[in-house]
């Protein structure tokens, strides 16, 4: 688990001067959106809102970026062009203009570089999908260099606002070590609520999802701090095949199965696993509306697992109520469907009876269901989960440490 040994609020970005200054800023733009690029859930825009409010109305020039999705080339469903006009919106009032970059060409940084806006009007840069651009992913980190340079010449200030955004790039990492760099409320906000759990009492840990290999190091360093880890989702079909039982056709990872068998003979005690389970014939949902609830934690032959059982969303509730600390991250079963969401809904419920423990939830699927249930009571929600996790994880996270050990 990643620990903190320094002050964190002397890299907050309230340390700088930003009368005439020009600041470029790593923001989580990241929002929900259909087919067509239509934003449909703005989550991560407004809890963005703040900080670029703030340095619009204070600061000379302001650059965001930012990513939408996983683009292997430019496209509008991953263009920031609905994002922008929903931020335009949101700063419409404060007469803050809002404009979107589509390329970074010479003119424009030549422009950005030798000319401070002094108009009475405010405006924001936001550039285009950070991922459109070559260099930002690069596994070369000499083009990565390059890019992190040509973003670094467009301001006096790097500030990271973009906890979620964990894994190093050129517009999360290499700019930090190009320019003084400082951290937005966000971020230090999720290194605030995380770091509570470096010292718990009785920790319950409860995860789901699809695959077990990408919380892996997550579970292995939470069942060391934990009390209990409940497991459901489909990782734990992975881990209930390691231990002999019939899964059924189940989605597992079969190359994960010897890791599995290692993580149960270490740690089997404090896990809890699903002893019943609600199964289909075919994973669609019509086959799922004539889904029906196991006997025991043994899945027929000719079905597939899509939710956990009666029983065992008695067993959870029953170890979610032990813990004065909670962890959440990930659903039981294939919440998006009704005859498979009882399960991700009565945990993310058991969790809110929890009165007295501080909870935290993380990743978009946790979110969604407490979005769903109107679940209150939370002491904090991360907006990232993978980051969420890699934090509990390891002793190490680049994007802050770059920040506070330059």
């Amino acid at each position: 688990m990643y620990k903190v040994n320094t002050d964190l609020n002397k890299f907050s970005y309230k340390n700088i001067d930003l009368a005439n200054a020009r600041v470029i800023v790593r923001t989580c733009l990241n929002v929900s959106v259909d087919s067509n690029g239509k934003v449909t859930d703005a989550t991560r825009l407004y809890e963005s809102l703040p900080l670029i409010k703030d340095l619009a109305l204070n600061a000379q020039n302001v650059i965001l970026t930012a990513h939408l999705g996983r683009p292997e080339q430019r496209e509008r469903k991953s263009s920031f062009w609905n994002v922008a006009e929903m931020l335009s919106q949101s700063l419409r009032e404060n007469h803050i203009e809002v404009i979107l970059v589509d390329d970074l060409t010479n003119e424009w940084i030549d422009k950005m570089t030798h000319n401070i806006n002094s108009s009475e009007s405010k405006k924001v840069y936001l550039l285009e999908n950070i991922r459109f651009f070559e260099g930002e992913e690069s596994k070369d980190k000499t083009e990565r260099m390059m890019f992190a340079k040509k973003l670094s010449m467009l301001a006096d200030y790097f500030i990271n606002d973009a906890f979620a955004d964990y894994r190093e790039s050129a517009s999360t990492y290499d700019i930090a070590t190009l320019l003084p760099s400082y951290l937005g409320p966000v971020f230090l906000k999720e290194v605030e609520a995380l770091s509570m759990f470096n010292n718990v009492d009785i920790l319950v840990s409860v995860l789901g999802g699809a695959k077990l290999s990408e919380k892996l190091d997550a579970l292995n360093s939470l069942a060391e701090i934990s009390e209990k880890v409940v497991v459901g989702g489909a990782m734990a079909y992975t881990l209930l095949k390691a231990m002999g039982i019939n899964v059924g056709k189940s989605l597992i990872e079969e190359d994960k199965l010897d890791v599995a068998k290692e993580v149960i003979q270490k740690y089997g005690d404090k896990l809890v696993l699903p002893v019943d389970h609600v199964v289909a014939n075919e994973f669609t949902e019509e086959a799922a509306r004539s889904a029906y609830n196991t006997s025991d934690q043994s899945i027929p032959e000719d079905t597939i697992a899509i939710d956990i059982g009666w029983r065992t969303i008695k067993l959870f509730e029953e170890t979610i109520v032990l813990g004065n600390y909670v962890l959440w991250n990930g659903p039981m079963g294939v919440f998006e469907w009704d005859k498979s969401s009882k399960g991700t809904l009565s945990i993310g419920k058991a969790i809110e009876k929890n009165g007295p423990a501080y909870k935290l939830a993380g990743g978009g699927d946790s979110i969604a269901a407490i979005n769903k249930l109107q679940l209150k009571g939370f002491n904090h929600i991360s907006t990232g989960g993978g980051a969420m996790l890699s934090f509990l994880a390891y002793e190490k996270f680049p994007t802050l440490d770059v920040i506070i050990n330059r």
